[in-house]
């Protein structure tokens, strides 16, 4: 008997799914067979801890790797607790998931987009009443032919390009009979032929994000927005950041194409989830608009973003695409047009782009910097005279990822800290009777500001021995502050911020404060008037917090600060409802002049300066 061959089945509870997958697959790949998503923050490497399963029988799963003995005590792995992501099926399972090891599918970050924009769409309905008796008879010789005549006697202009979607529509019997819309592109001619009179005409917005994906449902003929919906990236169980997913798409067998559909599995997901809010239908969509980073929108595409990950990090084109919905494999109909915005460079993508069309610092005299803060951080400066843009790796830090008892921003969460008579308080996502799981970014960094005004965090990042909360280790050095009791959390474990995790922090805002330093360096700009703060992450945290820790300059925050919610959103939406945005994108793409830190001579000295945290004032007398 080959075992190689063997087939095994995975039970996952409480679900009460079953996954059947071959010899030594891992209970990561199992769950994700069956829809579970587990927390994956480090891309199934075994570093981060997050996928914690209990397994039965513990035989069936071999023994521990050396990695998992770092995360349980020898006890908790006698009793079958285990990392999902190096665990690997060696006979039949049964897996229990406890909650906190379960990935959020929150992406209200980024939703919430509501209002009307003006509508001048690039599709619209074209509908021919009682065609076929009446323009059959005038001796076509095809069924097209019959089309281009009934309208051009109605003095509108045939046309010639059709899709072989719109032409397998007109293929079907039902279509010969009665009313008939078509659907008609400005570039792309007929994508689609539906029968009836109805003149609905839909449209989708996609901001594809490196951690949450978003949809916006929009009506194009009134501009409407009638809802919008989000979720977490399913990419994310191969990789939490861009980089990680470059390799794992040019270095994996078939990494590519995995990421592909994962990401299309998502988007799917809320395309059906929007139709259904809206009580519409999947033939009633016309147009999808997609923005993104520029490697999550290769990724869709199909194109390995190998070339992303070496330098000069090109992308492999900067222009605007439009794809058919059956060619990336999207539950849209076949012909339908999918726009992709273009990309200002391999690190700067379409999503900075739609955020310069949503705030239009391009058409103001006031100097605007727009902060879209996620796992990468998008940074873009200028004003009516210019424009310039640069990245920065943030991290997955200010997700939650990365950090020891860090989550996304989901029920359970704490997502506010703050410091009240020496002691710090927290507030839980969820409510009052909601007891904390974890903390999230936003959490995270409010923290850091609370445990410097009570003095528990040095400006070099050490934790204060002996103040109250710290845990020292054996030589005396403080290794991590307890910020809630065991009898106080969800899971009975302490919700502990180690010195790892402000190691993270320091990482993360260093690399935004640096990254603002730079570009206001090359602009010549002392004093920003407006800043705009974005993003599932940005438009959620107290900016004032990222200001006492040194995240963000305090010539960035002096002026005004707005706080706007999902800006790349909203610049899809303009796009998809007024074709001539597009055009605006593609000619802002040769007006921003690009800032690679990288090729900065002071960069790293200057990000090692910006490592530490600034002195409080009672530090400075």
């Amino acid at each position: 008997m080959n075992h190689k061959h063997q087939i095994f089945k995975i039970f996952f509870q409480p679900m009460g799914l079953r996954a059947e997958v071959p010899l030594g697959s891992s209970l990561l790949e199992a769950a994700g067979l069956v829809g579970i998503e587990l927390r994956s923050d480090c891309g199934g490497k075994g570093l981060c801890g997050k996928c914690r399963v209990k397994v039965h029988p513990v035989g069936a799963a071999g023994e521990p790797q050396k990695q998992e003995e770092e995360f349980f005590p020898r006890e908790e792995l006698l009793e079958g607790w285990r990392l999902a992501c190096l665990c690997r099926a060696l006979g039949d399972l049964s897996v229990e998931i406890p909650q906190e090891a379960l990935e959020s599918q929150d992406g209200s970050g980024k939703t919430g987009l509501i209002g009307s924009y003006p509508a001048d769409p690039a599709v619209r309905r074209v509908v021919l009443e009682g065609w076929v008796r009446a323009d059959l008879e005038e001796g076509p010789t095809d069924l097209v032919g019959g089309i281009l005549g009934r309208m051009a006697r109605a003095g509108m202009e045939p046309q010639s390009t059709w899709d072989p979607q719109a032409l397998r529509d007109l293929s079907q019997p039902d279509t010969l009979e009665g009313d008939v819309s078509l659907v008609w592109h400005r570039l792309r001619g007929i994508t689609g032929v539906r029968r009836g009179s109805w003149r609905h005409s839909l449209g989708l917005a996609l901001d594809i994000g490196t951690t949450t994906l978003a949809a916006y449902l929009c009506d194009l003929c009134t501009g409407e927005v009638l809802g919008s919906c989000g979720a977490v990236n399913p990419q994310r169980r191969y990789g939490e950041d861009v980089i990680s997913r470059i390799g794992y798409a040019s270095q994996s067998p078939g990494g590519l194409e995995k990421l592909r559909q994962a990401v299309v599995e998502g988007l799917n997901g809320l395309i059906r989830k929007s139709l259904k809010g809206a009580g519409a239908e999947r033939d009633d969509l016309d147009e999808v608009v997609a923005v993104g980073n520029t490697t999550m929108l290769q990724l869709l595409a199909g194109m390995n973003p190998h070339a992303l990950g070496v330098a000069p990090y090109l992308p492999v084109t900067r222009s605007p695409q439009d794809l058919r919905g059956a060619d990336l494999g999207l539950d849209i109909p076949g012909g339908t047009n999918v726009h992709l915005l273009p990309v200002i460079s391999g690190f700067v993508g379409a999503d900075a782009l739609a955020g310069i069309l949503a705030q239009e610092p391009h058409k103001k005299h006031e100097t605007t910097l727009i902060v879209d803060i996620g796992t990468n951080g998008e940074l873009v400066l200028g004003n009516s005279r210019a424009l310039w843009a640069t990245s920065c790796a943030t991290g997955p830090a200010l997700e939650g990822a990365h950090i020891s008892c860090g989550m996304r921003a989901a029920a359970g969460a704490i997502h506010r800290v703050w410091e009240e008579d020496g002691s710090l308080r927290w507030e839980v996502m969820g409510g009052a009777s909601q007891p904390p799981r974890g903390i999230c970014g936003s959490g995270i960094i409010d923290a850091m500001a609370a445990m410097r005004k009570a003095g528990i965090l040095l400006p070099s990042g050490r934790l204060k021995e002996g103040a109250c909360g710290v845990v020292v280790d054996s030589q005396g050095v403080g290794r991590g502050f307890t910020l809630v009791q065991p009898d106080q959390t969800a899971t009975g474990k302490p919700i502990v911020i180690e010195l790892e995790d402000v190691r993270q922090v320091q990482l993360a805002k260093a690399a935004l404060f640096v990254g603002i330093r730079f570009l206001l360096r090359r602009a010549g700009v002392e004093r920003v008037d407006r800043l705009v703060l974005t993003g599932a992450f940005g438009a959620s945290f107290d900016w004032r917090s990222a200001v006492n820790i040194g995240m963000l300059p305090q010539e960035a925050a002096s002026g005004q600060v707005q706080v706007v919610g999902n800006a790349a959103g909203v610049g899809a939406v303009m796009a998809l409802l007024d074709h001539k945005r597009r055009q605006e994108a593609w000619d802002l793409v040769s007006r921003v002049q690009v800032v690679e830190l990288a090729q900065e001579v002071d960069f790293a000295l200057d990000y090692a300066m910006a490592m530490g945290f600034p002195p409080m004032e009672a530090e400075c007398a």
